[in-house]
């Protein structure tokens, strides 16, 4: 099983990188807006 983090937040991002369980990011048009 692979493990996706659906987020534009790079603190959350790095967080799960962190955490050694992360295969990869997915993100949309609307999360990337909502971060700014």
């Amino acid at each position: 099983m692979k493990f996706f983090i659906d987020t534009a937040n790079l603190e959350q991002i790095k967080e799960a990188q962190d955490l050694g369980v992360l295969d990869g990011v997915t993100t949309n048009p609307s999360l990337m807006a909502k971060e700014g």
